[in-house]
């Protein structure tokens, strides 16, 4: 008796190893990885409605107007400030997590129009199951750019990133 049921056994798991030989396997969904061009995510920002240049103008007046010496002074401070990290956004590699912030809420929606399972800033390997896609256009997009800026960013793809040590060179006020 015991021969006969370990018989059957082995009898029963050659016929379910021959089943899942014999059925045709599923291919798991290729996972996609949108990576983007900072520099048009930069260029998007900066010539957006989230780009707080006016209202800081708006503010250094009052508080030249009233005589606040220490807003002054920061707001004096903010604009230099600003304009080095846009150099280094939008002519240098630079992460532009601070620039997304604005749009982050819209992320998930740009990712599921381009078919992609996330967006990052860059890729630096990929398995080959796995597709890395540009969704930079998509990205830039949630800004609203205008034609011109639109032009701009298509422009970038002419020129490659310049290096930090380049981009110091710039001045502040360019």
């Amino acid at each position: 008796m015991r021969r006969r049921t370990v018989s059957l056994g082995v009898l029963g798991v050659m016929a379910l190893a021959a089943l899942a030989l014999g059925r045709p396997q599923q291919s798991a969904a290729k996972v996609r990885i949108g990576t983007y061009d900072n520099r048009a995510v930069a260029v998007a920002w900066a010539h957006s409605s989230f780009n707080p240049v006016g209202e800081k103008m708006r503010e250094l007046r009052a508080a030249q107007a009233a005589g606040d010496k220490a807003k002054v002074a920061e707001l004096e401070a903010w604009g230099p400030a600003m304009q080095r990290a846009l150099h280094r956004q939008g002519f240098g590699r630079v992460p532009v997590d601070d620039l997304l912030e604005c749009v982050q809420d819209r992320l998930p929606e740009a990712a599921r129009k381009a078919g992609v399972d996330a967006i990052v800033f860059d890729c630096n390997w990929n398995a080959p199951d796995v597709e890395v896609v540009d969704v930079t256009d998509a990205v830039a997009a949630l800004y609203d750019p205008s034609p011109e800026t639109l032009r701009m960013i298509a422009g970038l793809k002419e020129h490659a990133p310049l290096g930090l040590d380049e981009i110091a060179k710039i001045p502040d006020d360019q």
